[in-house]
């Protein structure tokens, strides 16, 4: 455990304000366009925590914790719930990314100043790139009174695309980032936590995907047996392969707007055609927008959707401390590495590269990866 740390920080202002001594390995996970989550288990007991207020640090939303290996914050966010349980004598301390707050804040112009209902509450964007939109529904929040966080926000983005959001739909901003990264070609996110260097500050940096996040010809290697062991593989076709889609949109009956896609290749194929119904998006009504879901929707579920799962060490090195593979640190949530798999039950023998699409605590000494085919031939 000397390896990890536990740290305090208020939420507001990022001021690191503690550390708190874990009674074991954290649990965390962090996703692409995910909040992600984290647990932190303390004992109040402990004399190297005698001296900390935890009863204000999980005031809820008021401070954040963040776990840290080494120098790389691998999660960080407020804290949201905490128990505490008599017998082991054990506070359970639990939270989200600092993106987990947009999930409980409203989307409205910034510069409203009337009833919800009214249009100076309604926000528009206009010629913006699809980036450029998810950046600007961020800074349209902060920009609000009090509402400010310690986010580095990426440059604004010109483009050809327009969003009109409704103040009288009351959508939490996090509903309308995971909207946008939805459509055909949306922009994948993360929030990156990060310790300021010189400074006793911790701050997240909003991260937006071309439409994707990571090194896509990543030349980095894991290799079966060697810093990656234990591939499990889940192959869901439940709702793919699918021929057709509808998106339902704004409206009821005969006035439904729906957004449609057809793709007849894999009737030809052999493969019996079936539909896909997707009621996500009910308050949407730009039929350009509609159409945009159902071609993703028929990009993503075209063929069964295939995960792996593995355990990396977190120095890169094998079992007897040679490293061979990137450290923790020097890969990214989105990269697609190469995976070289030799002698496994399953798969057969070959170099595979696969996204890393999010990952979590293994134990002291390894992470869980969740990884995703890519089109890219090795």
């Amino acid at each position: 455990m000397n390896d990890w740390r536990v740290m305090v920080a208020e939420t507001v202002t990022g001021n690191v304000l503690a550390d708190v001594t874990p009674r074991d390995l954290p649990s965390f996970s962090r996703k692409l366009t995910d909040k992600g989550t984290w647990t932190i288990n303390v004992v109040p007991d402990d004399p190297a925590n005698a001296s900390l207020d935890l009863h204000s640090y999980t005031d809820a939303g008021r401070f954040s914790w963040a776990i840290i290996y080494g120098t790389v914050v691998v999660q960080a966010g407020p804290t949201f719930t905490h128990s505490y349980d008599e017998n082991s004598r054990t506070l359970s301390v639990s939270g989200t990314g600092i993106q987990g707050l947009f999930d409980r804040r409203v989307l409205r112009n910034p510069l409203g100043y009337t009833a919800i209902v009214n249009p100076s509450e309604d926000l528009t964007i206009s010629n913006k790139s699809l980036r450029g939109i998810a950046r600007e529904i961020v800074a349209a929040n902060l920009a609000q009174s009090g509402y400010g966080l310690p986010i580095d926000l990426p440059a604004p983005e010109a483009g050809t695309n327009t969003r009109s959001y409704y103040g009288y739909d009351l959508a939490r901003v996090w509903d309308r980032l995971d909207d946008l990264a939805k459509v055909i070609d949306g922009p994948e996110l993360d929030f990156w936590p990060y310790l300021v260097p010189g400074e006793n500050k911790l701050r997240w940096q909003m991260l937006i995907g071309s439409p994707l996040l990571g090194d896509q010809q990543s030349a980095a290697v894991w290799d079966y047996g060697g810093a990656l062991s234990t591939i499990d593989v889940d192959v869901n076709g439940s709702v793919s392969p699918c021929t057709r889609v509808w998106v339902k949109g704004s409206g009821s009956e005969r006035g439904l707007m729906t957004g449609f896609a057809e793709d007849t290749t894999l009737v030809g194929l052999g493969f019996p055609p079936t539909d896909y119904v997707d009621g996500d998006h009910t308050s949407v009504v730009e039929q350009s927008t509609l159409e945009s879901y159902a071609d993703a929707d028929l990009a993503q579920f075209s063929s069964p959707t295939e995960t792996w799962k593995c355990s990396v060490r977190i120095d890169g090195a094998t079992g007897t401390g040679i490293e061979v593979s990137p450290a923790l640190g020097n890969w990214s949530l989105g990269d697609a590495p190469t995976f070289g798999v030799s002698g496994h039950p399953w798969l057969a023998d070959g170099q595979y590269r696969r996204r890393v699409l999010s990952f979590s605590n293994q134990d002291e000494a390894s992470v869980q990866l969740d990884l995703q085919p890519t089109p890219a031939v090795i």
